[in-house]
């Protein structure tokens, strides 16, 4: 695993380019059409998987490349976290999985995806949710800081 410095990697994603966004975007609807060999994707979001569930792995998919560029978040029922699936079965040579801890997750999805809610798609095996993925192509704009 790569060890990320979540503080870096958030100042990092506010620089972001409007090229590097439309990327993150691509990627992350080719991301989609691999997943759903593997899990139905349900074709509306639901609440955000926070606070925090005991019962939930929390990572996000990042380009090889460049991790700065995230093109999911995931939070999966600890029982169906399959590590084989989430290799090269799902991400093939080009995507990696970060672990990071459920806060770090958190920060960087508000920069990101700010809207406080209903960012995530339900994931289905045999009709059972089994976890929540947001996608880089919600990303509408990051966050700015208030003025004040």
């Amino acid at each position: 695993m790569l060890a990320i410095n979540t503080e870096s990697m958030i100042s990092k994603i506010k620089d972001l380019s409007i090229p590097e966004l439309s990327l993150m975007s691509l990627i992350s609807f080719e991301l989609k059409d691999r997943l759903a060999v593997y899990f139905k994707i349900d074709p509306f979001t639901v609440p955000d998987p926070f606070p925090i569930k005991e019962d939930l792995s929390y990572f996000i998919i990042v380009d090889k490349s460049d991790t700065d560029r995230i093109i999911s978040f995931v939070a999966i029922k600890k029982d169906f976290d399959d590590s084989s699936l989430w290799g090269n079965a799902l991400l093939g040579n080009e995507l990696s999985r970060l672990d990071l801890s459920p806060k770090d997750i958190l920060s960087l999805k508000q920069e990101l995806l700010p809207k406080e809610t209903n960012n995530f798609y339900p994931l289905r095996r045999d009709g059972a949710i089994v976890g929540f993925i947001a996608f880089a192509f919600e990303i509408c704009g990051k966050k700015y800081p208030s003025s004040t």
